[in-house]
């Protein structure tokens, strides 16, 4: 895999983004969360709890980029084809279950070495302490993206230049498999579609050796 280029919770980005700016300095003015997006909000704080195990199982993927960045930990040919085995049935799924979330995390480990879980556990203390230090961004989010097309569509602060943040809506998502394309979700489902189709073709190019 020459170059894996992950979904980096976009959906944790938007939402991250508004709590940011709707709560400016006291004094200051700035954007303020309207009641329908307070409750907008609390209802993806709902969603995103009921989706736990998809959301550990993608963390855990977006870490396997932190596995590459080190020749002791990045994954071998023959590692990148069982994970494979692993996600690829999920791509065709209508819609991610919790159980199948939960046990295809489970394979995943179970095929990384003991040095990779370490790893990867270092990873996730280090993004939970940079979500709860100053800032609150988290996860190298930061206005626009990360540098790449899959910045959060409506992310960034409303103002001058800026954009007005935009809720995810979760009627939209009640089938949300973050695999596999959702026409709903318009520039926000084109990004994150592009995204895992970047993960799964640097994938398949590890798988073959390269």
């Amino acid at each position: 895999m020459k170059r894996m280029t992950l979904w980096t919770g976009v959906l944790v980005m938007v939402v991250t983004a508004i709590a940011a700016v709707a709560q400016p300095p006291p004094g200051a003015g700035g954007f303020q969360m309207t009641p329908e997006m307070q409750k907008r909000m609390e209802e993806f704080r709902k969603w995103r709890e009921a989706h736990r195990y998809t959301f550990q199982l993608t963390s855990t993927l977006r870490g396997l980029e932190v596995l590459d960045r080190d020749a002791k930990t990045k994954l071998t040919p023959a590692q990148a084809k069982k994970i494979l085995a692993v996600l690829q049935p999920l791509r065709n799924e209508p819609k991610l279950t919790q159980d199948k979330a939960k046990n295809a995390l489970k394979q995943i480990k179970a095929v990384l070495t003991v040095n990779q879980l370490n790893a990867l556990a270092r990873y996730e203390a280090d993004r939970r302490n940079r979500r709860g230090g100053p800032g609150g961004g988290g996860m190298g989010m930061r206005p626009g993206g990360m540098g790449g097309p899959g910045g959060a569509p409506g992310a960034r602060p409303g103002g001058p230049g800026g954009a007005r943040p935009q809720m995810p809506n979760p009627s939209q998502m009640k089938d949300f498999n973050p695999f596999k394309p959702n026409p709903q979700l318009g520039p926000f489902g084109q990004r994150a579609a592009e995204y895992w189709d970047s993960f799964f073709k640097g994938l398949q190019q590890r798988a073959s050796g390269k």
